[in-house]
């Protein structure tokens, strides 16, 4: 997927056939059906409507993800990490009640037989309160970002830097049903394999799709801070950050700075580690860095 072109409808397809929870597309539309999801799904697509033309608000303020451009001296001000944490919290009530459907799932996934009908429904049931909390937490987060004046790009470079470069966060942090998408947007349910091989794989591709977001903001970052030859900016630092991208266009697999911060971007974090750790959701996290922006 690329994440540079926006996509009214590619939201609310990809979570309508995405929040797999092991019981196959065809008896979700039969539920919803005799259910009389009709005004459910209309309900919820508007839902979804309202995240995307946020998103597009967000788009033609900010620019696209992979056109935003980190601070050239490597730095992360403080009014950023601000605003980035400004955003987190207006976002956690949302994200709490999604965690603790999934948290249910989770507990409830060991327990159900799916072999009967009554117990099919059940999980069904907990699975479709799954989908309208996600599109109210992308709607409550595209607010959040329009009200901290924080675009899309800026948000996952502060994201990823924070919690997978500097944190070690894991890359596989997420729900443990798997969770499938439309053209490899989100792609976690692997029927036959194993636990490990799915986790490998999970982590793959979320190395991919986080590489194809953060080189080309380096590559801006880079630019930039060879036109602006500010002598206050450090040697090592240009060298460092030239190595960073010569590193990241020769490995697609690559994390952006995962054998270390430098001095500059951490200490920049530092002053924030506590609450910006207490802002991490590890149940959260496979639907967080799943990207809009195509």
């Amino acid at each position: 997927m690329d994440p540079n072109q926006p996509s009214k409808s590619s939201s609310t397809k990809k979570w309508l056939i995405g929040c797999g929870i092991g019981c196959g597309v065809i008896v979700v539309l039969a539920a919803l059906l005799i259910t009389g999801g009709v005004l459910y799904v209309r309900s919820l697509v508007e839902g979804f409507k309202d995240s995307e033309a946020m998103l597009e608000t967000l788009t033609e303020r900010y620019g696209r993800i992979t056109e935003y451009c980190p601070e050239p001296d490597g730095r992360i001000p403080a009014g950023r990490i601000e605003a980035f944490l400004a955003a987190r919290e207006a976002i956690a009530p949302v994200r709490d009640e999604i965690e603790r459907s999934i948290s249910l799932l989770e507990d409830e996934g060991e327990e159900i037989d799916v072999k009967s009908a009554g117990n099919v429904f059940q999980k069904l049931k907990l699975g479709f309160g799954l989908i309208p909390k996600l599109a109210d937490y992308f709607k409550a987060r595209n607010q959040a970002l329009l009200d901290t004046g924080m675009g899309m790009g800026e948000y996952y470079y502060i994201y990823s830097i924070v919690y997978f470069a500097w944190l070690d966060k894991s890359l596989v942090d997420g729900p443990s049903f798997p969770i499938t998408g439309e053209e490899g947007d989100i792609e976690y349910s692997y029927e036959g394999r194993d636990d490990e091989e799915t986790r490998e794989m999970r982590h793959d591709i979320s190395l991919r799709r986080l590489h194809r977001m953060l080189l080309p903001m380096l590559r801006n970052q880079y630019v930039k801070l060879s036109q602006e030859a500010d002598p206050e900016v450090s040697r090592d630092w240009k060298e460092a950050l030239a190595a960073e991208l010569e590193a990241l266009e020769s490995d697609r697999y690559r994390l952006a700075w995962q054998d270390g911060l430098p001095k500059v971007i951490a200490s920049s974090l530092a002053p924030y580690r506590d609450r910006l750790d207490s802002s991490y959701s590890r149940l959260m996290n496979t639907i967080e860095i799943s990207m809009e922006q195509r």
